[in-house]
């Protein structure tokens, strides 16, 4: 029996409440920085993304109005500025020197009168685009294709040859010349899909076989054009770096389709 007055105390704590809340902390705290970071780090790719998918379809519907025979019928007007297609590659992916920087390609875009299909297209795509982030030594590109179909066919994939400007530079158009329907241009041999490329880095990733295995048998005949653009996106903690499976830079491809009734087939 105790003693009246005599407390039972035991050994005091090790650690005491206030070093155990801050060891605590000290354990959760790099969690949680790694959560707020990934989270960033997705939306800002997901904003990434949407901009320039915004971007391609503003492009595309811009095209739905235009006619791509106008390129191979008219001369180009760029104001006695430039001359008809500039050089636009940087000197490190084959461009001319000196070659144009993107504010020179933003003021030809916006100044510029042309009655290029491919490079309207591509210039109101490249306006829609942040101007910091498009590096096209990085791979960046913007590529248009028009498809005609019929029956659930194609039947021609422009740019044609016949649709080249003569003083248009041989880099933008990209592909191979094998008939008008471009059979060779499948999923397993995309450099052969013939397309217009203001870089001349990228073919479209569009095959054939892709393009009429979401055509109905019957449908009808139109023409409709495509817009990609291909762009690197940068990561902003360089800790989400893993290898292939989240490689930094993210290579990055969107597009947008819509109908062109120009390129409908005769």
């Amino acid at each position: 029996m105790m003693e009246k007055g005599v407390s039972s105390v035991g050994p005091k704590p090790f650690f005491s409440s206030r070093g155990q809340s801050m060891l605590e902390t000290a354990l959760v705290l790099p969690v949680l920085l790694i959560l707020i970071a990934g989270m960033v780090e997705v939306g800002m790719y997901a904003l990434s993304y949407m901009t320039f998918l915004d971007a391609s379809r503003e492009s595309a519907r811009f095209g739905t109005s235009l006619d791509p025979e106008l390129t191979s019928k008219y001369p180009l007007d760029m104001r006695d500025t430039y001359p008809p297609f500039p050089d636009v590659r940087p000197p490190a992916i084959g461009g001319t020197d000196p070659s144009m920087t993107l504010e020179e390609l933003e003021i030809l875009c916006r100044e510029g009168e042309s009655n290029n299909f491919y490079y309207e297209l591509a210039c109101l795509a490249f306006q829609n685009v942040p101007m910091d982030t498009f590096v096209p030594e990085e791979g960046d590109d913007i590529v248009i294709t028009v498809i005609g179909v019929d029956n659930g066919q194609i039947k021609h994939r422009w740019p044609l040859a016949s649709h080249a400007h003569p003083s248009d530079w041989a880099y933008h158009f990209r592909g191979i010349s094998d008939g008008d329907t471009n059979p060779g241009c499948t999923s397993a041999a995309l450099g052969n899909c013939r397309c217009w490329s203001l870089y001349g880095i990228h073919s479209s990733q569009l095959g054939n076989d892709v393009i009429t295995g979401r055509l109905r048998a019957a449908a009808p005949s139109t023409g409709f054009v495509i817009v990609e653009i291909f762009h690197s996106h940068h990561l902003l903690v360089s800790v989400f770096n893993i290898g292939d499976f989240i490689p930094d830079p993210i290579k990055t491809q969107v597009y947008t389709i819509f109908p062109v009734p120009a390129g409908e087939p005769e």
